[in-house]
């Protein structure tokens, strides 16, 4: 539920930075790549900081997106993978 109303031709196409947390030594970077591909993707997949402990590591990634429904279908798809712990 939104609280307001999105004019969507005032918003999209936009580009949107997304931070991704993941567990240190999965799978999701790979996973995360393969599904960037149906995107435009502005600045590649990039590795940022690992935590104090090295139990997780950051992810960056800056994709064009022409619709709020391109917005959410990535937003599920990242949080669905294996490995995925926070998704800003």
């Amino acid at each position: 539920m939104q609280p307001f109303t999105i004019d969507e031709a005032e918003v999209y196409p936009a580009t949107h930075h997304f931070r991704i947390i993941v567990a240190a030594g999965s799978t999701a970077r790979t996973v995360i790549e393969t599904l960037l591909a149906d995107f435009e993707v502005v600045s590649p997949l990039k590795t940022g900081q690992s935590s104090a402990g090295g139990r997780y590591q950051s992810l960056q990634v800056t994709v064009n997106l022409a619709c709020r429904a391109d917005h959410l279908r990535l937003d599920q798809e990242i949080r669905k993978v294996e490995g995925v712990r926070i998704l800003l």
